[in-house]
């Protein structure tokens, strides 16, 4: 079993986020690695699609943590 870390950007995004999307996201992010998820080209994570929010993550299986790097409405998930 994986333990789920958040970053404070994650954590943020989450507090401010409606109730019902917040319980949908972290539904999906709970059941990982099913869902809609797709590998970051370029990159070592993840993308799971949540209605229109994205989450980006990375798994470390060394540790078997799935750490949540961003969470984002689908258009703006990819800009820093």
């Amino acid at each position: 079993m994986f333990k789920v870390v958040y970053s404070k950007q994650a954590v943020k995004v989450l507090r401010k986020t409606s109730e019902l999307d917040r319980l949908r996201i972290q539904k999906a992010i709970n059941k990982l690695p099913d869902g809609d998820v797709k590998k970051l080209t370029g990159g070592s994570g993840y993308r799971l699609r949540v209605g229109g929010w994205h989450i980006v993550y990375e798994i470390e299986h060394d540790r078997l943590i799935i750490e949540v790097i961003k969470i984002a409405p689908r258009g703006n998930v990819y800009k820093h």
